[in-house]
């Protein structure tokens, strides 16, 4: 986690085997109310970790253009009535290892089964909009646990938390999905000895990168500011520590695959050396929005 004023980023995984209910995350505006922080955030799918894709290997996003108030207005009077059916008016999206979505506040989404890599602003405030799941009931406190005690039955006040303009964007998918941008040229970082891409970017709250030594190299990394960073795969050393990707994590069993980077020693440059012939050495990176 890292501090910029006075909030903070952080980045989590989840790997669910199942699908996540379709819900959104409050903007700032909203949770002002509440005396908390909104949550952008933003899905990486890594390739070292998806060699499977779980049960729906798909992401509801967003609302189709044509849905109105009204539509949603109905799903939501039916919230304890067994299905609400909001899923008629929205659409899957298929997803692909390498490839990274950019999810702002307001956002209904449904996740898919893929092990996601999210950086985040460090909140959790969000609204379950979807009241049946993988055949599982989703509980109406869930729908309801941030909007303030006065506000709970108001479904005028529950649509409002929805960002409009977001959900019905005809070209969803041309303003919110990635592919990574790598961070200089590519023949100039293979004969340095590595590969770097912005995995996610474009937002005002948080940054990630991926990170990739090649086989045998010893590579100098330089950044403007601090930034957390986990291993996924390979092994070798970052500055003076052993760093590596588990094979299996065993309770209370402690890992070398989690630093902190400080400013100072990100500005100076951390020398990083794969120690393996042949096996590539993989880290993501969490960082400011100035990155």
């Amino acid at each position: 986690m890292r501090k910029f004023g006075g909030w903070t980023m952080y980045s989590k995984f989840f790997d669910n085997l199942e699908p996540l209910p379709f819900h959104l995350h409050l903007s700032d505006e909203h949770t002002a109310r509440i005396g908390r922080a909104g949550k952008p955030e933003a899905y990486y799918f890594s390739r070292q970790l998806n060699n499977h894709p779980g049960l729906f290997c798909y992401t509801f996003f967003g609302l189709n253009p044509e849905t109105t108030r009204d539509d949603i207005r109905a799903c939501l009077r039916n919230f304890d009535r067994g299905d609400n059916r909001i899923f008629d008016f929205s659409r899957a999206c298929r997803l692909t290892p390498g490839t990274v979505w950019d999810v702002p506040p307001g956002l209904l989404n449904a996740p898919g089964s893929f092990l996601t890599y999210e950086p985040q602003k460090a909140s959790d405030v969000y609204g379950m909009y979807q009241s049946l799941t993988w055949n599982k009931h989703v509980p109406r406190e869930l729908l309801v646990k941030d909007v303030p005690v006065e506000q709970r039955d108001s479904i005028d006040y529950l649509l409002d938390l929805i960002d409009w303009d977001v959900n019905r964007d005809p070209d969803f998918h041309k303003h919110r999905f990635r592919v990574p941008m790598q961070v200089k040229p590519l023949e100039e970082m293979a004969q340095d000895g590595f590969a770097e891409y912005h995995i996610a970017y474009g937002s005002e709250s948080f940054s990630a990168r991926e990170l990739t030594v090649f086989p045998g190299r010893t590579v100098t990394i330089r950044d403007a500011g601090a930034y957390g960073l986990i291993v996924l795969q390979g092994h070798g050393t970052f500055g003076t520590l052993a760093i590596e990707a588990p094979t299996m994590i065993r309770y209370g069993q402690m890992t070398s695959d989690e630093l902190f980077v400080r400013v100072k020693a990100a500005q100076e440059g951390v020398i990083i050396v794969n120690r393996s012939a042949t096996d590539e050495l993989v880290m993501l990176k969490h960082l400011g929005p100035e990155a």
